[in-house]
């Protein structure tokens, strides 16, 4: 694909995935589908996050050391946190991620990296300064996981053994959200990627739509 047409395709892709989530909610809300729903999420997250992926700017070495090392510094910090019970809170997953290693899906760090790269594109829209990139980042995943606390277990993705989440998950979130944030920003990551800033936004409302109505 020639860089014209990848640009298009760019520009079109909020569209492409506000019909994606869309039927996704219906797969979800209608009893006969919604196991069919939870056994394709983990797919659907690779596509949405490839697709993403697929519009990043500059792909060199930098680049892909620095999201291997999001990737696997999450997934560990995720492994940790099941198995101790200290990071997060007490809590475990299901199946609706997919492939576990150590009780742990593997699909956890692509959705962390994904998570940090998004909020950090809209982070920089905001501002170009580094402390404000990294502390705007930190708050939108925190306020990303706000909802998608919420969401998970109805989603069968995973869920704690208190019934609502502990503060200290929100504590660590933030924490590792400035930690990888400033991975992004010290080592001048380009994340203008407007289908990643589209689909942070999509995929919130999405979880929030699904919280309002189990919890009517």
């Amino acid at each position: 694909m020639n860089n014209e047409s990848k640009q298009k395709l760019a520009k079109q892709m909020p569209l492409y995935f506000i019909v994606f989530y869309i039927v996704g909610l219906i797969l979800f809300a209608v009893p006969f589908t919604r196991e069919l729903f939870i056994s394709i999420t983990s797919f659907t997250l690779l596509l949405v996050i490839g697709l993403v992926f697929y519009f990043h700017k500059q792909w060199n070495s930098n680049t892909i050391i620095v999201f291997a090392t999001i990737m696997i510094l999450s997934f560990l910090l995720e492994m940790i946190g099941v198995s101790t019970g200290k990071l997060f809170g007490s809590y475990q997953y299901d199946n609706g991620l997919g492939l576990k290693l150590f009780e742990t899906p593997i699909i956890i760090g692509l959705n962390w990296l994904f998570l940090v790269y998004a909020s950090q594109s809209i982070a920089s829209k905001i501002s170009q300064k580094k402390l404000p990139k990294i502390l705007v980042g930190s708050l939108l995943m925190v306020g990303y996981d706000l909802i998608m606390e919420w969401a998970a277990p109805t989603m069968n993705m995973w869920h704690f053994t208190s019934p609502y989440p502990p503060i200290e998950n929100f504590v660590t979130w933030f924490l590792a959200s400035i930690f990888f944030h400033s991975i992004l920003v010290i080592t001048k990551i380009n994340v203008e990627n407007n289908a990643a800033r589209s689909l942070f936004w999509i995929q919130m409302a999405f979880f929030a739509i699904i919280v309002f109505f189990n919890y009517q």
